[in-house]
């Protein structure tokens, strides 16, 4: 049985505008879902008055009275203690939809509770909080204030509403897959107090250095002391250094082995956030209405259809008054009301008009629809995609790939010299002309290193199977982390399979940090891969950047190195085709 609620209509004087976000409500719902089914979270939601689009919407604004009331069914349902833990729900996808922001802009937990001090307007309109860091990185106190003082006395829902407040402060360490914080709740509004206030020591799941200094102290010791009973001093001495150097190693393996485990668990959650964003805002399947027979900015009539992707459809179209074809690409879906999106399709026109060069497809217009959609126009390019043709035949023979590959190293070669670094070069960004050009398409993501980044720091984007190590967890990217790129396209384009694979994204993320893959003329011996082929791709793949070719020049010089004669540009129907797998998101 639910407890008992006031009626629905039953709300304090102004409690309209005394508003917070169902975000409050979200992980719970969650909890109760998995624990007792969608039927209890339909009937926990009517009974308690709240819109069932809140009950799965996090980013909607309710008001504080509802949320009480909610929040006091939610306490009966799962336990008194639950609203303080949410635990795994807390990184929920579906619970992430109004933690976009302060995931784009944080890079650990204590950044996340500064955000929330300083932008507490985005999820409560009735409290305000503030931030008071502490002698040390890892303590600090927030304290909770209401705007105005309560009409009447609601100890008890503010007590619900307290709860709610340390589940939120607990979870945010768990975004980086760290432990739930100490926390001390000294004073608080549901005691009749003026404020809630909430002290915090976090605790790091990866350890610090310090950590590894005594581990160093404590096998020294240790061997010291063992082997100085065994033997002699000097003996002991020896074995006390000998410990020391292994206490700091096994130390500084595991602290990184940590630290990568949190960048990669935290990049994870801060994609869902943006997924679960841009599906709260709009279905990113629905596409424009068939724009065939438009003439868009009085200049470009629209033909067919040509392709489409998961944020854009692209175009044939003609020029009314010069008559020479061109491509026409048209944000779609969620992507067209999304600033991030546009703002890449911005980034991709302005480095393809201003990277100048005939392995780059040119950007010719870039101009707004009547209802305020953006589309560029580009060449109009006949032939097929490198990930068609892949599909197709399941790898390429050297003799085709070599002359391809030149041309891609020329175009990065190009963006790198104007401080460009592509970031997703992948066979679906490669185009195969008819004319036996290749040209690097769809620059949306890159990185000027003489700008600012479209994405934060420490933010991943990119296709995983072919992301660099130091793309993987967000760190400072380079025109060597394309070369990473194409060594692993062309891997997979010569072998037929991919240097590293894991149906887990998470997985392969990790994998590309520490495997280090066979090489194309181990795996298949059965194929003409030229030695100085398979040297030029594997030095591409190197961990550390200063390891692979120093420029994308250095390796089309390479690649032109090696003699064309009798490689075959085409393989019989009897050479076996492989084809990796592709990562899921995890």
């Amino acid at each position: 049985m639910l407890p008992s609620v006031p009626p629905r209509n039953s709300v304090r004087p102004g409690g309209g505008k005394e508003e917070l976000r169902a975000a409050v409500l979200k992980p719970y719902f969650l909890r109760l879902r998995v624990e007792k089914g969608e039927r209890m979270v339909a009937a926990l939601a009517e009974e308690s008055g709240l819109d069932p689009a809140a009950a799965n919407n996090e980013t909607m604004w309710i008001s504080a009275d509802r949320a009480k009331r909610v929040l006091k069914a939610l306490a009966h349902e799962l336990g008194p203690e639950a609203l303080k833990h949410r635990g795994q729900f807390a990184s929920h996808p579906e619970a992430l939809g109004s933690y976009v922001r302060l995931l784009r802009t944080s890079k650990s937990p204590l950044d996340a509770y500064r955000y929330l001090s300083k932008n507490a307007k985005e999820e409560t309109r009735i409290g305000e909080w503030e931030l008071e860091e502490g002698p040390s990185p890892t303590e600090l106190k927030m304290t909770y204030r209401p705007r105005e003082p309560s009409e009447e006395e609601d100890l008890a829902g503010e007590a619900l509403l307290c709860a709610s407040r340390i589940g939120e402060l607990a979870s945010m360490p768990l975004f980086w897959g760290e432990s739930e914080p100490v926390l001390v709740h000294p004073t608080c509004l549901g005691r009749g107090e003026g404020a809630c206030v909430y002290q915090l020591r976090l605790v790091h799941a990866a350890t610090s250095p310090r950590d590894r200094w005594l581990m160093t102290a404590g096998a020294a010791i240790v061997a010291g002391a063992l082997f100085g009973v065994i033997g002699s001093v000097i003996v002991g001495v020896l074995a006390s250094l000998l410990g020391a150097a292994l206490g700091w190693g096994f130390g500084y393996v595991r602290e990184r082995k940590g630290l990568e485990a949190r960048a990669r668990t935290f990049e994870t959650n801060r994609i869902a956030a943006l997924e679960r964003s841009l599906e709260l805002r709009g279905d990113t399947s629905n596409v424009p209405g068939d724009l065939g027979g438009n003439v868009l900015g009085g200049k470009y009539r629209i033909g067919r259809k040509i392709g489409s992707g998961g944020i854009g459809v692209v175009y044939a179209a003609e020029h009314v008054t010069l008559g020479h074809e061109v491509a026409v690409k048209v944000l779609r879906g969620a992507a067209a009301r999304d600033g991030s999106e546009i703002a890449r399709l911005r980034r991709e026109a302005h480095v393809q008009v201003h990277v100048d060069h005939p392995n780059i497809a040119r950007v010719l217009d870039l101009d707004q629809m009547p209802d305020g959609s953006i589309y560029v126009v580009m060449e109009r390019l006949i032939g097929r995609s490198l990930a068609d043709k892949l599909t197709k035949d399941g790898l390429i023979a050297p003799g085709f790939a070599i002359p391809c590959f030149i041309g891609v190293c020329a175009a990065l070669g190009a963006a790198h010299q104007k401080g460009v670094v592509h970031r997703d070069l992948k066979p679906g960004n490669i185009f195969l002309c008819e004319d036996g050009m290749s040209k690097v398409l769809d620059f949306g993501m890159s990185k000027l290193t003489s700008a600012e980044s479209l994405t934060q720091a420490g933010y991943t984007l990119g296709t995983p199977e072919y992301m660099a190590p130091e793309q993987c967890i967000g760190a400072a990217v380079e025109a060597r982390t394309d070369l990473y790129a194409l060594g692993v396209l062309m891997y997979e384009a010569l072998t037929g399979e991919l240097p590293i694979s894991s149906p887990s994204r998470r997985e392969l993320l990790d994998l590309h940090q520490r495997q280090t893959p066979m090489s194309m003329r181990t795996r298949r011996p059965d194929l003409p891969i030229p030695e100085a082929l398979d040297v030029a791709v594997m030095k591409c793949l190197r961990k550390k950047a200063y390891d692979r070719p120093a420029s994308a020049h250095e390796l089309e010089a390479m690649l032109a190195a090696i003699p064309l004669e009798g490689l075959p540009l085409y393989y019989s129907a009897n050479v076996s085709r492989k084809r990796t797998p592709r990562a899921r998101t995890a």
